[in-house]
This record gives structure tokens, sequence and C-alpha cells, in this order.
């Protein structure tokens, strides 16, 4: 059995991830566990050349992406571990084949907003990554917009619609997030997708973005919105922080703070929902993101919910 081989199998038993450690029996994410192969071990030296085969070297650092056929691409994250070399395979599936999304009228209606900024937040593997492509590619259905993707690495490739899509990777196209969105502001862009806010720079130039008219889609790894809140601002130091609460006060749209849920027999996305509203904004800028939680009770007729309340029921 090869790689290929493993790869193939699991994108048939709907696997999301794959683990490759030298000396180890390859194992396989198949819903919320791990099914372990126990009779196929990867060597040190067929994981380096399928590694090579897929384009990496030592330029292109711990990550990459690759296409496996004309519908799914793997995301590969690679590092040193004790007993060897280690690697993830992320099989990202297209999205026509993924389960419906429970809240895809409200990601249709937030992709319409004109401009702004809408932050996708949670822990990895919990499907940010999709919820951003949900949105962007109900505009390429839609309407006729230049959106430009600022990626690490790109994940998802999108079909030809009325929109054009301009894909970038970091390391392969540019060299930081910041630099980057920079750049797309003179590119006549309507939406910007960034990866991930990972940086006050960053944060700034979405902020710089948001304020001159475009739509800027960006996720973060916090659980909450109202911890999403207090990571962006306490990315500055005290003396901007007034600013920053100011600032993202008036551009801030929508926060959707998400993870996966695990039931019996398989798994589920739930998400806290916070709307821009007046009340929210004057939270926002007078630092009482605490008292978030109590507006999005109250908020259910517009579509606000807290964590809470998105698990009722589910579980």
């Amino acid at each position: 059995m090869t790689i290929n081989d493993v790869i193939a199998m699991a994108i048939i038993k709907k696997a999301t991830d794959i683990h490759l450690q030298e000396g180890h029996p390859v194992m396989l994410r198949i819903g919320m566990e791990l099914t372990s192969l126990q009779n196929w071990f990867v060597t040190k030296e067929e994981l380096r050349c399928w590694l090579l085969a897929q384009g990496w070297n030592n330029r292109t650092g711990d990550s990459l992406s690759a296409e496996w056929d004309e519908k799914v691409r793997l995301r590969i994250q690679l590092c040193q571990a004790y007993g060897g070399f280690y690697a993830d395979i992320r099989i990202l599936y297209p999205l026509s084949s993924l389960p419906a999304d429970g809240d895809e009228k409200l990601l249709q209606r937030l992709a319409c907003c004109s401009d702004g900024l809408i932050l996708i937040c949670g822990p990895t593997g919990c499907g940010k990554t999709t919820a951003l492509w949900r949105m962007i590619q109900y505009l390429n259905d839609h309407k006729k917009y230049h959106i430009i993707t600022l990626e690490d690495p790109i994940e998802i490739i999108l079909e030809e619609g009325g929109s054009l899509i301009t894909q970038r990777e970091l390391h392969c196209h540019f060299t930081s997030f910041s630099q980057a969105v920079c750049q797309a502001l003179r590119q006549d862009p309507d939406v910007i997708l960034i990866g991930e806010m990972r940086d006050q720079e960053t944060m700034d130039a979405a902020l710089t973005a948001a304020e001159t008219g475009h739509l800027v889609l960006s996720t973060l790894h916090t659980r909450s919105a109202a911890q999403a809140i207090t990571r962006f601002v306490g990315a500055y130091p005290g003396s901007r922080q007034e600013e920053i609460r100011y600032r993202l006060s008036q551009v801030l749209q929508a926060i959707l703070a998400q993870q996966r849920l695990c039931r019996q027999q398989d798994a589920c996305i739930v998400r806290e929902v916070l709307l821009r509203t007046h009340a929210v904004s004057q939270l926002i800028r007078t630092g009482r993101e605490h008292q978030l939680p109590s507006l999005m009770q109250m908020g259910a007729a517009m579509g606000m919910r807290t964590m809470e309340q998105a698990c009722q029921g589910r579980i």
C-alpha cells in the first residue's frame, strides 16, 4: 500500500485527516475518532518521496497544499517529532459534497454586506475556512465582484462563476498578510478574504480596508464573540486600544463563533452569532464586551444567539 492508496481509501471513508509518522501505523480521523491502519507503517523515505512529489522543498516550510484530483485538495502540515518525521494531511472536500449548513441563509445575508468586517472564530478544525468559502461561493454564484483571497495555503478552488476570484498564497505570492492587504487595496477589490488575523499589522490593514468601503472576511482562534473583541483589541498597546475599539465598533458587521459538536453518530457545527446593532457597537466602543452575551440572548429576533442557545437540542 502506498500513501496515495491511503488517501484514496480515506476519501472513500470520508475521513477528514490522515496522520503519518515514520515507524507508526497510519491513522485516519473519521467523524470524531481516530482509526488505525494496524498493518501499514510509513517509512521516512516513503514520506519524503511523496512530499517531494507534491512540491515540497526546504523553501516551502512546514505547510503546503496539493491537488488530489479535480475536486479534492490536500492541506499538508509537517514537523519533526519524537521518533521521526510527522505529517498531517487534511482532506479538503469540495463545498458541493459537504452537508448543508444550518446557517446557510445567515451566511448568504452576511456575504451581501457592502462593506465592513466579518469574523469567523473557533478552534482549529471547526470549519472556519469552510464557512468563509460558503460565503465566497454564494457571491461567485450571484454577484459580479472582484474577490481577492489571501491564504496559507490555498485550500479551496471554485468553479468559474460571475465573479473574478484572485487567490494568493503566503510565501508563494506574498510575504505577509498585512503587505498583501495593502496591495489588494490597489487592485480594485470588492471583497478581501484574509485567511487568519495573526498580528497587529494585519488587523490594522483589515480595519483600513473595511473603513474604505470593502467587505473583509477573516478568522480568529477564539471560542466566543466577546473573546474575539478582547483578542483583537489586546493585540495593540494600551495607548492605541481606545482608537481601535472605536474603529472596530464602526466597521464590525458580525462575529460567528463556532465549534464542532460531537453527537452519538456524527458531528455538527454550532455557532454563536453576534450581529451589528447600535447597542453592540456601544459596548465594543466602551470596553464592555463582557455584556455582549446578554445582548445576544435578547437579540434572537434579529438572528443573534449565544453558544448555549445554539447547543440546545443538538446534543
